[in-house]
């Protein structure tokens, strides 16, 4: 029987890689192995993990709660949400999967428009991501048979097809920006063939999660931990 529910598993960072559409893939719903990919990331980054398993047929967890008229299936949504913003993390990563994106990994902020600072920013991270993939499919490289993934950043590049701007996780990201809270949040949208059944995915697997890994210093400063998922700044 197929495992339904969340899963969720702590880390010291101030980060959280999430996963709604997590699942076995054999309903036409789920996002296949999004979970596996983003247990791997958490596990690099010492991030907290929260992963939705197989609900996708019963519920979105990724829509506003007061938009589901079934009590039932609204509280997994309430959870979810709860997992990633309790205690609040300072970076966001919501792993998705897709099979019509217009690029193999397509990442987006969720805004569709952002300031300057924010835009040289995100400028950066792009350059390291792409960089990252280069030296991963460098010639005669491990992957040489593997098809090297196109990237689109959203807003910086606007043919992204999977844009966020109304998913609601990253509609309460951007409500904590407005009140001051310094929380960044970066949609991930992976293709089916790089989200391969292991054993032939292992190495595809290891491959996307160094690219994801890649540039997040852009959008966190340097941390010291002073308590239990308690964080300071330090110069």
């Amino acid at each position: 029987m197929l495992f339904t529910g969340l899963q969720t598993k702590k880390g010291p960072a101030p980060i959280v890689v999430a996963a709604p559409h997590d699942g076995d893939d054999t309903d036409g719903f789920s996002d296949g192995n999004s979970g596996l990919i983003a247990a791997r990331l958490a596990a690099k980054l010492g991030a907290r993990l929260v992963l939705a398993r197989n609900l996708r047929r019963l519920v979105d967890v990724n829509k506003d709660p007061e938009s589901i008229s079934n009590p039932r299936l609204a509280a997994w949504c309430h959870r979810y949400q709860q997992h990633i913003f309790r205690p609040l993390p300072l970076l966001v990563l919501e792993i998705h999967g897709h099979i019509s994106g217009n690029f193999d990994l397509e990442i987006s902020t969720g805004y569709q428009f952002i300031d300057t600072p924010f835009r040289r920013r995100l400028e950066l991270y792009r350059q390291d991501l792409q960089q990252a993939i280069d030296k991963i499919w460098r010639p005669g490289g491990p992957l040489k048979d593997v098809k090297k993934p196109t990237l689109g950043v959203f807003p910086l590049d606007q043919d992204v097809k999977l844009k966020a701007t109304r998913t609601y996780t990253f509609r309460l990201v951007r409500a904590l920006r407005l009140l001051g809270y310094p929380c960044y949040g970066l949609h991930v949208e992976i293709a089916r063939y790089l989200r391969l059944v292991p054993p032939e995915g292992l190495a595809i697997h290891a491959a996307v999660v160094a690219i994801l890994s890649t540039g997040l210093k852009h959008f966190i400063p340097r941390l010291s931990i002073i308590n239990r998922n308690r964080f300071t700044m330090t110069k």
